[in-house]
Formats: structure tokens, sequence, C-alpha cells
């Protein structure tokens, strides 16, 4: 029945009416979800913070709520067209109400396997939090087009008008449009209970850190933090059975879930501590409570979310902060400015390590990297040097070695020892890699999160090999103002090295074009292309016997 056929509009909530629309809900809230997907994994690549959410969401470089628009016009445009076409034919029956949903739901498929043939950067990680999350999108989807779909009903009722009736339900087609938002309305529901779970997930972790007797280490800075933990994993393993945070797990919850794997056998748990914000990294040494602190280097890393260089200084010197409290010691490499300003600040017992320092615990001298490798002599205040061998690329990585090495002599290891820990280091994935394949090229895979430090250690590596050389990149982000003059920089610096350049998305593109002309490169030595699929496609069309290929940096997907 339509509603002009109702004496009172109690009628709707009858079985005939009420069962046909509580279907069309649950169907019409689970296509929604399955359009929704990008959206939820920017979301969840964001850390479920809104202000990057919807930084991303409403940037003009953002195609989705176009394509959103897109498919609500059409579905919108032809609901009406088949309603009014079908209606002489079926009669002025309910069933007539619910032809013009066949477009609707055609176009909603014929968007979701569009998208999905899109590939993530990074997949949707089917957390138990994304789960939840999920659950309470999709239950919010139902109620929105359950409440959308009361209110046409009622307007219909009281307009009286047949037509009015016939096309009532074509505004459920501007739905697809509201989803982000919905989506966002999810999270602000689910967050008092999410906050109080992550509160009694760390009670928990710290519980345990706290009822185990192991040399708790705490290890940050603005880069080298995965490679410094993993390096020092390494060492620390020819002496003791070592825990530590996998891959870039750095966040409390990351941490938590880490400790659950910690038992009466271990003797040294380490753990990486990230931050975007002041307090992050407070938060993780009053969870761990380290007696050992490790800075690795600060730079303008995550200046887009800090505000300043300052605030990064000031974030990361929290760890030592807690340190000074707690009579806990420091490490602070040598090779960074921002790292000796804090060393001074440092009014505990404190250690320096790295290449340029005088007065370092530990050093490294005679320095030979290739393509092989490095090797080094390590040498360690009161103790004979050693020679060392690492497969490690680039004099960096020696910086990071040092690192390490200092926290691993004074946790009880001797110089042979660590030597013999830095010969069975393995590469660190994503950070200067060497990707073995079958076409007689150097391909290296320096991916993971590039700043302005770790640009210089590639283009140091790059040119320690011959062939023509070939650099796929995006360029730098998460820079805030600064961004633009440092992707330009960046330009500038890869001419130099680079003799092509597969510039790859169009967020950094005008600033690295300028860049790389203003270097001197040749305009049709430099490749432009949308996505990284593109790019690849790109690279293998060109790519030749004998080449060097170097992937720097690999934007997560709230950037493409």
């Amino acid at each position: 029945m339509f509603p002009t056929d109702w004496t009172a509009f109690s009628e709707f909530f009858s079985a005939e009416s009420i069962i046909p629309v509580s279907v069309f809900c649950a169907i019409n809230a689970v296509l929604l979800f399955w359009a929704s997907i990008k959206f939820l994994l920017v979301f969840q690549q964001g850390g479920y913070k809104n202000t990057r959410y919807f930084k991303w969401l409403l940037s003009p470089e953002t195609p989705y709520l176009r394509r959103l628009m897109v498919l609500c016009l059409l579905g919108f445009l032809f609901f009406n067209v088949l309603n009014v076409s079908f209606a002489p034919i079926i009669g002025n029956d309910g069933i007539t109400s619910y032809v013009g949903f066949l477009s609707y739901g055609l176009f909603t498929l014929l968007y979701i396997n569009t998208e999905s043939s899109v590939n993530a950067k990074v997949p949707l990680k089917k957390t138990k939090r994304l789960v939840r999350l999920s659950i309470m999108f999709v239950i919010l989807l139902a109620a929105a087009t359950f409440g959308l779909m009361i209110l046409l009903n009622y307007v219909a009722f009281v307009i009286g008008d047949k037509t009015t009736a016939l096309v009532r339900y074509s505004l459920i087609c501007g739905m697809p449009i509201l989803t982000p938002y919905i989506l966002y309305l999810a999270y602000c529901v689910m967050e008092p209970f999410e906050w109080i779970l992550r509160r009694h997930y760390l009670k928990i972790a710290k519980a345990k850190l706290d009822s185990y007797d192991v040399i708790k280490i705490g290890i940050t800075g603005s880069y080298a933090k995965t490679s410094v933990k993993e390096i020092l994993k390494t060492l620390l393993s020819q002496k003791y059975r070592v825990l530590s945070t996998p891959e870039s797990y750095n966040t409390p919850l990351g941490i938590a879930l880490t400790v659950k794997n910690l038992d009466g056998t271990h003797d040294v748990f380490l753990a990486e501590m990230g931050a975007r914000s002041k307090g992050d990294i407070k938060t993780l040494a009053e969870m761990v409570n380290p007696s050992v602190g490790v800075l690795t280097g600060i730079n303008n890393q995550h200046l887009e979310t800090f505000g300043s260089e300052e605030a990064i200084k000031q974030t990361k010197y929290e760890l030592f902060e807690y340190l000074e409290k707690t009579g806990g010691s420091g490490f602070f490499t040598a090779d960074s400015d921002g790292s000796r300003e804090l060393y001074d600040k440092f009014g505990g017992e404190k250690y320096f390590a790295g290449l340029t320092g005088e007065d370092d615990l530990v050093t490294a001298e005679n320095v030979v990297t290739d393509k092989h490798g490095t090797t080094f002599t390590l040498k360690i205040k009161g103790e004979e040097p050693v020679e060392c061998r690492t497969v490690l690329l680039g004099k960096h990585s020696v910086s990071n070695i040092c690192m390490a090495a200092a926290v691993a002599y004074k946790t009880g290891l001797s110089p042979e020892e660590i030597a013999l820990g830095i010969s069975r280091q393995s590469a660190v994935k994503h950070r200067l890699e060497l990707i073995p394949n079958n076409k007689n090229v150097v391909i290296i895979d320096d991916s993971y999160n590039a700043n302005v430090d770790g640009i210089k250690a590639a283009m140091e590596v790059l040119d320690t090999f011959t062939g023509r050389k070939i650099v796929l990149t995006p360029g730098l982000v998460e820079l805030g103002k600064m961004e633009n003059v440092y992707n330009m920089e960046f330009g500038e610096t890869l001419a130099k090295h680079a003799d092509i350049v597969v510039i790859v998305g169009k967020h950094n593109a005008e600033m690295l074009l300028s860049g790389l002309s203003a270097g001197g490169m040749a305009r049709e030595n430099i490749l432009f292309e949308k996505t990284a699929t593109r790019g690849n496609e790109t690279l293998n069309g060109i790519l030749q016997e004998g080449d060097v290929v170097l992937f720097e940096n690999d934007l997560p997907d709230n950037y493409n």
C-alpha cells in the first residue's frame, strides 16, 4: 500500500509495510558498508584520529566525495525513471515504490567493484576494534535508512499526492554521500567504550611488565627507531632472551599486544616508542617503566601533527624526563643536532654513540660501504677495537649500529659478542633493503616512511652502485607548511644522484618536478604516474639489465 491509501500513519508499522522496509534497511546498510571500505581504511591508518580523517576527506585532492556524489545522482535519476516507467505496468501497489532501488543497488555494486579493484598500499587490518566499529557503523547505517524511510513516508502521507508517494524513496539514493560522516558518528559512539578498553589493556600490560624482572629499554626518535631496535635485538640475543615489539608497533596498544608474549624466560624487553603529539611518549614511558632510554635522532618528521620542531624535541624528551625521575640511563646519537641538544639537557647517567663525537662511548672508524654491505672498526671506550662486517648498507647504518652497540655493551656484552651479533644482523625490511630478483638489476627498497635525514642516507647508498639509476618516489609528507620546500629540495637532490625519476601521485608532483628541473635533470628523464601500480608498470617498461632501482617512500592510502 501507498501512504496515500492509509487512514492513519500508524499503518506504516503494520507487518505488511514494516517487513519490506526492514529488509531493505538491512540490505542498504550492508551495501553502504562495503562502499565505505576506503573510509574505514583511511580512518584506521590515521590512528582513528578525527582531524587526520577529515583533513583527508575534505582535501581537494580526495576524489571520493565527488565519486559518491555521482553515485547519488545516478541512483536518484534512474530511481525516478524506473518508478515512473513501471507504475502503469505494475499498478499502484506498494511494490512499485521499490522498483527504482534496482538501479540504485546496481550502481552501488558497480561502485563497490570499482573501488575493490584498487589495491590498498596497506590492507585493512581486521582488528577487534575495527570489527566493533564496523558493527556499530552497520547498525547506524540501518538506523539512518529506517529513520529516513519513516520521515519520507510521513511526508508522503501528509501531502497525500500519488506522484510524491511513488517517488518518495528516491531520496534514499542520497545516503552514500552521508556514509563518511555516519562512520565518524559510529566512531564517536564507540570511543568511550574504546577508551575504557584501552585503559584496561594498558593496566594489564603494565602490571605484567612490573611483575617480571626484565631489563626494559625504550627506544624513541624521529627516525631509525625500528632499525636500532632490530639491531639491538640481534646483539642482545647473543647473550640474552629478548622480547621486542614487532615491526613498527610503537603505540600503547601495540606494546600491550607484545607484552602478552612476555614470560619468565625473557631477560630483556625492547619497546619502540612512537609519537604524533605531546604526551604520547610520557604515556608509553609510564606504561613500560624502562630503566634505559635510547634516542636515535631528531628531525622534522611528523612536523605536520606536532606543529613545530620544538614540540618534537619536547615530546621525545618525555622519555628522558621519566628516566631522570626513576634514575635510569640515557643513550643519545652523536650524529643528530637535536639529539646532542637533549643530551646536554639530560641530568641522569648518559652516553653518546655514533660517528661524529670524540667522547662517544662507542664510535666507528675505517668505514667502507659498497653494494655488498659495510665494513668498519668498532671502537668502545676502554676496550680493544674490533673489526666488523654487516650486510646493512650505508654509513647511517654504522651510526645505528654504534647506538645499539653502546646499549649492548652497558647491558653486559663483550666487544667480541657485539661483533658477532653485527655479523648476524639481516637487513631491516623496507629500510634500504636489497631485494633479490631474476632481472639482473639492483632493487633497493627504502619505502618505509622517508624523511630528510633518510634521503641523504639513501642517496649515499645509491652512489655506491654503478649502472643507470632510477628512483621511484611520491616525495615527502607530514612536513606541514614546509612540505613544499623540502620536496623542492628533494627534487634537486635527486637530480644530482639519479638518471631517471618516476614521480608517483600528484600530492608532491609539482614541487618534485620543479626541484628536478632546477637541479638540471632533462624533462624526458622525469616520468609521472598517478598511482604506485602504474608507476611500477612504467618502471617495468623502461627497465634494462644492469639498472639500479630505488623505491624511496611509499605514501599511505590517505595520500592517494
